[in-house]
């Protein structure tokens, strides 16, 4: 089993950076996953290019030092495509287009803008120095878990409800929809739609990514059969499609329940391939990282994942 940190970073300085690779490997980890919300964001075009950090050269050092490399991309959630005219945000079930009241900032799967630059940023990250993994984040559409309740039961699908959604859906079901209560009388319909929407992503992810570095979907802390719902995601279809899935399973409603963490690892240990789960886990000190480390040690998980290293730094 490998252990693996996050580290975002938002401006590069190599000299800050192998520093803490240095820390990273004398921490124990194997291997590091790089993000930014600057420069793995979608970002606009007219800083397309300044956006980006080196990530060949931090994937390069970070091989020279001996660890396992990831890259997460942030997906659909951008703060800078949020500023541009041309941008329609997600609209709610009521009609009500998404208002942000915090840093989240979520991009519709069918909204054109959004799908341009999506593709744009998998097309550039398939001419890097190819990493171990590519971790796909915030395929959610638009579930804000981290500041949502978890029980989602007895409510309808927080998913994007916007004239994209409902045209593309139209012509999915051949009936025109122009009310809410159609898509009620059509609610399986509309689940099944928006689950392949969010599956055809990822394969065209993989498609382009997936030739040397292999694929890390991450998953809101959920129960699997609330997932779909709530989320469009189908783990054990992306898990068939070759796929990992990496479970958040820490929130701050939860703060440190172990036995929450135990009864939702146990369900994914029991109903998907072990072996392609790398959990991600939340530590701030060495006691907390030692104690999840251990816990995992006896599965056949590939990795576990640790969120963040600007964390667990400090206490380390």
């Amino acid at each position: 089993m490998s252990t693996f940190v996050k580290y975002i970073v938002n401006e590069y300085n190599r000299n800050s950076y192998s520093e803490n690779l240095n820390r990273i490997k004398d921490a124990g980890f194997d291997g590091v996953f790089i993000s930014s919300t600057k420069s793995m964001s979608l970002p606009d075009s007219t800083n397309w290019r300044s956006d980006f950090l080196p990530v060949s050269r931090m994937i390069d050092l970070a091989r020279e030092k001996g660890l396992k490399t990831g890259v997460i991309l942030v997906c659909f959630h951008s703060p800078s495509l949020w500023k541009q005219d041309s941008f329609s945000p997600p609209v709610g079930f009521s009609g009500a287009a998404y208002v942000p009241d915090d840093w989240y900032h979520p991009i519709c799967p069918n909204n054109p803008t959004g799908l341009e630059y999506f593709y744009r940023l998998i097309d550039k990250m398939a001419r890097i120095s190819a990493p171990d993994y590519f971790y796909l984040e915030y395929l959610r559409f638009p579930f804000f878990w981290e500041k949502e309740e978890l029980d989602i039961q007895n409510r309808v699908p927080p998913f994007c409800y916007c004239p994209f959604c409902v045209t593309e859906f139209s012509s999915v079901v051949g009936e025109i929809i122009t009310s809410p209560q159609q898509i009620i009388e059509m609610m399986p319909e509309w689940l099944q739609w928006r689950s392949t929407t969010v599956f055809n992503t990822i394969v065209d992810a993989k498609l382009t990514l997936g030739k040397n570095s292999k694929l890390i979907i991450s998953l809101p802390p959920l129960t699997l059969i609330d997932l779909p719902f709530t989320t469009g995601q189908l783990p054990l279809a992306i898990t068939d499609e070759g796929c990992f899935v990496s479970p958040y399973l820490h929130h701050k409603q939860k703060k440190k329940n172990l036995m929450w963490v135990e009864d939702l690892l146990d369900q994914y240990r029991l109903d998907m391939k072990i072996r392609k789960i790398l959990p991600c886990f939340e530590a701030s000190t060495r006691k907390e990282l030692d104690k999840y480390i251990s816990w995992t040690r006896d599965n056949v998980f590939p990795g576990v994942i640790f969120h963040e290293w600007s964390k667990l730094r400090d206490n380390l």
